[in-house]
């Protein structure tokens, strides 16, 4: 019992490594005029949270740097 124990024990911690979630996730590729929906964790007043949209967009990549993406932010939806 106590073998059986440990190797599912060794097993979580592997699973749980930094090094296994690298092998399975992948770099993301954006490039300039990409379109991209951005994530909106505001909720208006007298509104649920889990019915209100939570990506807004979609808005274009118009800068790159290293690691941030600047995007252009259109006019709001639902209005004319």
């Amino acid at each position: 019992m106590q073998t059986v124990h440990h190797h599912t024990h060794k097993n979580l911690i592997t699973s749980k490594s930094k090094e296994n979630y690298d092998k399975t996730s992948g770099e993301m590729k954006l490039q300039i005029g990409d379109k991209v929906l951005l994530y909106d964790e505001t909720v208006r007043r007298g509104r649920s949270r889990k019915l209100s949209a939570q990506w807004i967009g979609p808005h274009t990549i118009t800068e790159i740097d290293k690691v941030n993406a600047t995007i252009t932010r259109g006019r709001k939806q639902g209005t004319s």
